[in-house]
């Protein structure tokens, strides 16, 4: 079995943007009964809290039937999200500057692993030579999301593409990405 899991992720979110842009999407959520107020251990993998499922939970999803959810967990400092469904191991990475796609991800272990310590990371492309930060870069089918903001349902029934356009609104029209997968 296992559980499942489904990210929306700001990709434009600055560490200082990042509480305020999840306070009004929690807030927004709570209104609407999707999830409920308080954040608590137990509804997500892990000791993160979460925000158990309110009761109109089912409005966010494409099919209720599909399952009971959990909690809805709310990242608000640096974190790697990734999708784990499909082998996207062999997905390219495009520069946002020239558009050059690699295969050969291995430009990227020394800054991803700064990107984790540390929030911050650059790459140089070695198509064009720029120097772009790790998280403008653009994996393919939102394989890998190096942000401060991301919001983690749980065993959730798919998430209506409305709904994850609507969060998207909600950020400001930041560009989001959506992650999918099982642990």
């Amino acid at each position: 079995m296992g559980d499942t899991f489904q990210t929306v992720v700001d990709r434009d979110a600055t560490p200082d943007d990042a509480p305020r842009l999840a306070r009004a999407v929690v807030d927004l959520l709570v209104a609407e009964g999707i999830v409920l107020a308080e954040a608590e251990p137990g509804w997500a993998l892990g000791d993160d809290p979460a925000h158990p499922p309110g009761p109109h939970w089912h409005r966010a999803v494409t099919d209720a039937l599909g399952g009971s959810p959990e909690g809805v967990a709310v990242h608000t400092r640096h974190h790697i999200f990734y999708s784990s469904f499909d082998d996207r191991w062999a997905a390219v990475v495009a520069c946002p500057c020239c558009g050059t796609g690699l295969r050969d991800t291995a430009l990227f272990s020394a800054p991803i692993d700064r990107w984790y310590r540390t929030g911050e990371s650059d790459v140089d492309c070695p198509a064009c030579s720029e120097t772009v930060p790790l998280a403008a870069w653009n994996w393919t089918e939102d394989h890998l999301a190096f942000v401060h903001l991301g919001f983690e349902f749980w065993n959730w029934p798919r998430l209506a593409e409305e709904f994850r356009a609507r969060l998207g609104r909600l950020l400001g029209g930041h560009r989001t990405a959506y992650l999918t997968g099982k642990v």
